[in-house]
């Protein structure tokens, strides 16, 4: 059985020169000698520059908070009693937030690991002093010159370089620890499915892109560590994920108070900003038409409204037939990834992403709207938006496929898209003879596993035939080039 470690009650102010207990005692003492209740007294400029300092403070003291752990970790402190280090770390620091104890837990497991070596300097360097004195000297702290020195003659350790040439980098060279432990996560992660020179060098990217007040946000960090871990991972792995993502989706309904009824929805990137885009349209305030008044429900109000009122449409719309377009879903993605010609993915408005074969699915009935983008991602010029399947052309499919065209699905065509055999990104043309419905779950069968189809004739007229062969569609697309080469036809620019 674990016994509780035995917690030292707290002791006299540490002597200055002992490392980090006696700057910290004394810190700690002057913040809480700062006088709070007298803050009316500053100017502006002092209230600015107040939060300045204590975001330099927070950055510093959870550098040194990883520095601890990471001796507390090499030393097994709490192993004696049966606890790990997070438990030995809780029992001495129950105050301190659960989130910011695993961050700096996860960077202070990467101390010794010269992969991530990096990562660890620039988090250190937060807790380092950044403003050199005379003759190279940082202040409150041991800047090495070029000699090699400390500036007393001697000889400086490695780790005194280490420390001195941290210290001269400045705010642009430090990590927060929260941004560090993303970075560790996803190298630790994967690690045993990524080429590794591949992976130092992305990891080396994202860590520049992260350090400093400009560097990139957390929220930003994750979206790029979660991005760049599925580049650097096998293709049908990332697509298997997503797969399994989308089958973890959910509708759950339970009794909420008042008489209400809560509905609890969990859904992937994809269906997420299907109904965010929905809802958004009409969640919209809508004043008072007689009196111009604001309109009183809250957010949250609108959207429940506005869900109900999505779903009133769609049940009370005549013989399948929607009463309003599809909406409007915003995919940003290169054309070269499109047409697999490197890897990528597409972006979401929220800068979330969906994988090249959800992309691919969606391009098949959608607007697509030709643009050229900047170095940052700025438009610099845009074409119009171009439906590549006409409604006459749907209606024609409606009429010859009836149904999802997929062997052994009877979804009614309502419930369909209009899929490219030859996706247009592959020089496919959007006729009806290139054309087929399928339902979205089929829809996703068929990019996901690359299968071809092909429309022939049939007793009772054209139909569609699948090819159920994995990456049957590379054999079909190889048909279709060689067809039109044979014709003369060059390719589309």
């Amino acid at each position: 059985m674990a016994i509780t470690p035995h917690v030292l009650p707290h002791r006299e102010l540490a002597p200055a020169g002992r490392p980090v207990l006696g700057g910290v005692r004394a810190g700690l003492a002057a913040v809480r000698g700062s006088v709070p209740e007298r803050i009316w007294a500053l100017s502006d400029e002092e209230v600015c520059d107040s939060l300045t300092s204590l975001a330099d403070l927070a950055t510093a003291t959870s550098a040194l908070l990883v520095t601890v752990l990471a001796e507390a970790r090499q030393r097994s402190l709490g192993s004696s009693q049966g606890w790990d280090l997070l438990d030995w770390a809780r029992a001495h620091a129950p105050m301190l937030p659960t989130r910011t104890l695993l961050d700096a837990h996860a960077v202070a497991s990467a101390v010794g690991d010269l992969r991530l070596e990096a990562v660890v300097e620039a988090v250190r360097a937060g807790a380092r002093p950044d403003d050199p004195g005379e003759d190279g000297a940082a202040v409150g702290g041991s800047c090495i010159d070029g000699s090699g020195t400390d500036g007393s003659g001697a000889d400086a350790t490695s780790r005194d370089r280490e420390e001195g040439e941290a210290a001269c980098w400045g705010s642009d060279a430090v990590l927060p620890v929260g941004k560090a432990a993303q970075l560790v996560r996803f190298n630790t992660g994967v690690r045993g499915l990524a080429d590794p020179a591949q992976l130092e060098g992305a990891t080396r990217l994202l860590l520049q892109d992260s350090c400093g007040p400009h560097g990139l946000s957390e929220k930003d960090v994750g979206i790029a560590v979660r991005r760049t871990a599925d580049l650097l991972r096998p293709d049908r792995l990332v697509e298997h994920e997503a797969d399994v993502r989308r089958a973890h989706q959910s509708l759950v309904k339970s009794k909420g108070p008042c008489g209400l009824s809560r509905y609890t929805l969990l859904l992937d990137e994809e269906a997420a900003a299907v109904v965010d885009a929905a809802v958004d349209v009409l969640a919209k305030p809508k004043p008072d038409a007689d009196t111009g008044e604001h309109d009183p429900r809250t957010p949250a109000a609108r959207r429940a409204d506005a869900l109900v009122d999505l779903v009133r449409r769609a049940v009370s719309a005549p013989d399948g037939q929607p009463k309003q377009p599809k909406t409007m879903l915003t995919v940003t993605v290169p054309l070269e990834v499109l047409q697999r010609r490197c890897r990528g993915a597409g972006v979401l408005p929220d800068g979330s992403h969906v994988t090249v074969d959800t992309v691919r699915r969606l391009a098949c009935d959608a607007h697509v709207v030709p643009a050229v983008l900047g170095s940052h991602g700025e438009v610099l010029e845009q074409g119009q938006a171009v439906r590549l399947f006409t409604r006459p052309q749907l209606r024609h499919l409606w009429q010859r496929d009836k149904r999802c065209t997929f062997p052994g699905c009877s979804k009614p065509p309502a419930w369909a898209d209009g899929h490219h055999l030859i996706h247009w990104a592959d020089d496919g043309p959007s006729d009806v003879d290139n054309a087929a419905l399928l339902c979205r779950a089929h829809h996703t069968v068929v990019h996901r596993e690359r299968l071809g189809g092909r429309v022939e004739a049939g007793p009772h007229g054209p139909r569609v035939v699948w090819d159920l062969r994995p990456d049957s569609y590379d054999a079909h697309l190889e048909e279709f080039r060689a067809g039109r080469k044979s014709d003369g036809t060059p390719p589309r620019p």
